[in-house]
């Protein structure tokens, strides 16, 4: 007992005994913080990488419960430390899932349990990555800055997420949010497992002992591959035309009698979409004229394409196994590729009409709603005008049958 009163004993500040002690209770303190904050990390990097049940979080959906709750600042205390922080996507009902930062996983269900009112053992916490101290320094003083004082563990917002290397993306009424290869999505149907992509996928595809020999199956020459690269930009063009189509010409290539059967606008839509490109085509010929030139490379494009989609490799000519075949295939691609290129422009200019005569009239009192137009764009809009000229009324009725000749 006496040696812990320097005064008792006679020691004095200067003794070395004295410094020892002092620097030793230091050292020791921080070596303890320290050494728990690594074994809490070490447990959270030792959990798997994606939880069977989790869902994902939109960082839409983060940085409206920071701004909600920058009005209701909670009373934990501050963190001490920059270090030992993580982003967690915490997963509950697929709509309110969220990315938070905190040290570990129990904190990080603890943000929504105590500022939302959910029950912590509903919720999955997977720890995406860790922050690194600058990151999270910036990212505090920003928030000081803009008047949130929340103290941590707390939501993530855009610009810490943006700050870790996260894009995002909206799509059939799904948020996704991707990070390090693995896409986090935040829907209206319950939670949606997180999905691994591009090299992240690839190597854990690899490490599958069942795959190891998938990529020494199939071996290809030098030239054929030339070729599956020609095959796969023909493909996507395909692709690209056939959704211009299908996302324009619905109010001008449609019959009437179709239009009668939908009842709104999404039904219409729809039921376009729901045509074969050959039946696009047909009616859009039935309702407009083209200009020639356009019309034929139209028509050339439709059976070149219908060649192409259905057994051209596997065909005698264009055998892809045979050096002979491989050149008439190349033939045939370079040709099918500069066809495709007016009749893209054509149908892109299509679109572009479209967009332009919903914002003007579907549109017209909802700005809110409408969809912009670049210059570029709108100066397709006169392409548009150039091929395409619609059919006047009395060429749309059938014409009567010629009686047979006796």
């Amino acid at each position: 007992m006496r040696a812990q009163s320097g005064e008792r004993t006679g020691f004095r500040d200067s003794d070395p005994r004295v410094r020892f002690l002092s620097s030793f209770n230091t050292v020791w303190t921080r070596r303890v913080t320290r050494r728990n904050v690594e074994l809490e990390s070490v447990s959270e990097r030792s959990s798997p990488s994606v939880y069977p049940a989790a869902s994902v979080v939109m960082a839409q959906n983060c940085a409206k419960k920071t701004r909600l709750g920058s009005m209701n600042a909670a009373t934990r205390p501050s963190p001490t430390s920059h270090s030992g922080w993580n982003l967690y996507w915490v997963s509950y009902d697929g709509e309110e899932d969220c990315f938070t930062v905190a040290r570990n996983s129990r904190s990080a269900r603890r943000v929504d349990a105590d500022y939302c009112g959910f029950e912590s053992g509903d919720a999955h916490a997977v720890r995406v990555k860790a922050i690194p101290t600058g990151i999270l320094r910036s990212w505090e003083r920003r928030r000081e800055k803009y008047g949130y004082r929340q103290p941590l563990p707390w939501y993530a917002d855009d610009w810490l997420l943006r700050r870790l290397g996260a894009t995002f993306r909206d799509r059939d009424q799904l948020s996704e949010t991707l990070i390090d290869d693995v896409v986090y999505t935040n829907g209206p149907d319950g939670p949606v497992r997180p999905r691994i992509i591009g090299r992240r996928y690839l190597e854990e595809f690899g490490a599958v002992k069942a795959f190891k020999r998938y990529g020494h199956e199939d071996r290809y020459s030098p030239s054929q591959m030339a070729l599956f690269t020609i095959m796969g930009i023909c493909l996507a063009r395909v692709q690209e035309i056939e959704h211009l189509i299908a996302h324009s010409f619905v109010f001008g290539a449609i019959a009437v009698s179709e239009r009668r059967k939908n009842s709104t606008v999404a039904e219409l839509i729809k039921s376009w979409k729901r045509k074969t490109l050959g039946q696009m085509l047909r009616a859009i010929e039935l309702n407009w004229d083209i200009e020639p030139t356009v019309h034929t490379s139209l028509q050339l494009f439709l059976e070149m394409r219908n060649q192409f989609s259905h057994g051209l490799t596997t065909s005698e000519q264009y055998n892809i196994h045979t050096s002979w075949g491989q050149d008439e295939t190349i033939g045939f691609l370079t040709l099918f590729e500069i066809i495709s290129r007016p009749i893209r422009e054509a149908f892109q200019a299509s679109l572009y009409a479209s967009i332009d005569i919903g914002n003007k009239r579907l549109l017209k009192d909802e700005p809110a709603k409408q969809h912009p137009l670049t210059s570029r764009q709108r100066k397709k809009i006169g392409l548009f005008a150039a091929i395409f000229s619609p059919k006047q009324e009395a060429e749309l009725k059938p014409q009567p049958k010629r009686p047979r000749d006796a």
